[in-house]
């Protein structure tokens, strides 16, 4: 997998296309990776979490842009859907032919789903949708979209998720623009009253919060490994640096501390690839309440590891690591960009010490003292 990897963003490099996801999905699909992570049922391959870990990994080593093009992506809680619109996207996705984006993410509601405004109501056998999404990724290259409202029943912060065409009827694709990950576009979505019948509900009514929490645990360690990936080839660019560049009558190598940080970034990313390696073993064995603290925490460390290496990669090369020469810049871009995106570095920090030290903290941290200080009380 890894070879075909490599041969096929050579192709795609030389034409100029080694960021566009939809030319990945069409042409990836004879040696299988569109459905590598999806069941054997829809026509995937079935790989586990641990086997997927590896494949995005070396596809981070490439663009970053690349965590888009690496099995189902957002089309996994597809999966779940019984309806024929459902498992004929499923057959597209697997493919090549379609490619999913995800809006959950409103203006004013990011971390805090439960600010989410979008809603569903129910209007027969169907729901009306209505509301906006913001600061999604995809949006303009998508084929599909996974959605999510506020439940049209049930309690006020239940959600719900929806598949849509992208050209559904009464959706309105919004743009904004990026600093990085510019193979895809970004933006939002707009709808007002927009009718969706049941078939294309996933799950049920109120099941959003369960699916994204599932989906999200297994993305989050996605991505953090493209992130090593991203961060171990910007090393071996830097190493072949400090050899070839000569400055004062030598090779800039032989300043030893321009040698140290790449022996301090490779033993970081080698233990956050070890981290992730756990995690994805409790994703496999369904032990998702041990899996998460690792997830979330790698999440976060992993890429703050990955932005600091490709950094020192980037300074080394001087001004030219600041030009188009060399696609440094582009990879620190980027992972500044993924340090926000699928949960910020600070809210998975806070998870952790939540998972690891009580939920009294978390609350302290998000909505302050349910009590007075002890000087107040006093």
């Amino acid at each position: 997998m890894k070879t075909a990897i490599d041969d096929l963003a050579e192709q795609l490099k030389s034409e100029g296309k080694l960021t566009s996801p939809r030319e990945w999905r069409r042409r990836s699909a004879a040696f299988g990776l569109p459905g590598l992570d999806l069941p054997k049922s829809v026509g995937g391959s079935d790989w586990n979490a641990k086997q997927m870990l590896e494949v995005f990994r070396h596809a981070g080593r490439y663009n970053l842009n690349l965590r888009d093009v690496v099995g189902g992506a957002h089309g996994r809680p597809v999966v779940m859907m019984d309806s024929p619109i459902a498992k004929a996207a499923l057959q597209k996705l697997v493919a090549g032919e379609a490619y999913f984006a995800v809006a959950i993410t409103e203006e004013d509601a990011g971390t805090d789903t439960k600010s989410m405004q979008s809603q569903a109501v129910r209007d027969g056998g169907g729901f009306r949708l209505t509301g906006s999404k913001l600061w999604n990724a995809r949006l303009r290259q998508a084929t599909h979209v996974v959605l999510y409202t506020r439940s049209a029943e049930g309690s006020p912060n239940a959600q719900s998720v929806f598949l849509l065409p992208i050209n559904h009827p009464g959706l309105e694709i919004v743009d904004r623009y990026a600093h990085g990950l510019t193979g895809n576009s970004f933006g939002g979505l707009k709808f007002n009253n927009m009718y969706v019948g049941p078939e294309y509900l996933i799950g049920k009514d109120g099941d959003g919060s369960k699916i994204f929490e599932k989906h999200f645990l297994y993305w989050r360690l996605m991505q953090a490994a493209a992130a090593i990936g991203c961060g171990e080839r910007a090393l071996e660019i830097m190493a072949e640096r400090i050899r070839q560049r000569h400055v004062l009558g030598g090779p800039i190598g032989r300043f030893t501390h321009l040698q140290q940080p790449i022996g301090e970034y490779l033993t970081k990313l080698r233990m956050a690839t070890a981290l992730a390696r756990e995690a994805a073993r409790f994703y496999d064995q369904g032990n998702y309440e041990a899996a998460e603290p690792l997830v979330n925490g790698i999440k976060a460390e992993g890429v703050e590891i990955a932005l600091a290496a490709c950094d020192a990669a980037m300074r080394v090369h001087g001004a030219v690591g600041y030009s188009r020469e060399v696609d440094l810049g582009d990879r620190v871009r980027d992972l500044m960009g993924l340090r926000i995106a699928d949960g910020t570095t600070d809210v998975m920090r806070m998870t952790v010490v939540r998972e690891q030290y009580g939920f009294d903290l978390w609350e302290m941290s998000i909505r302050g003292y349910s009590v007075a200080p002890p000087r107040e009380r006093e």
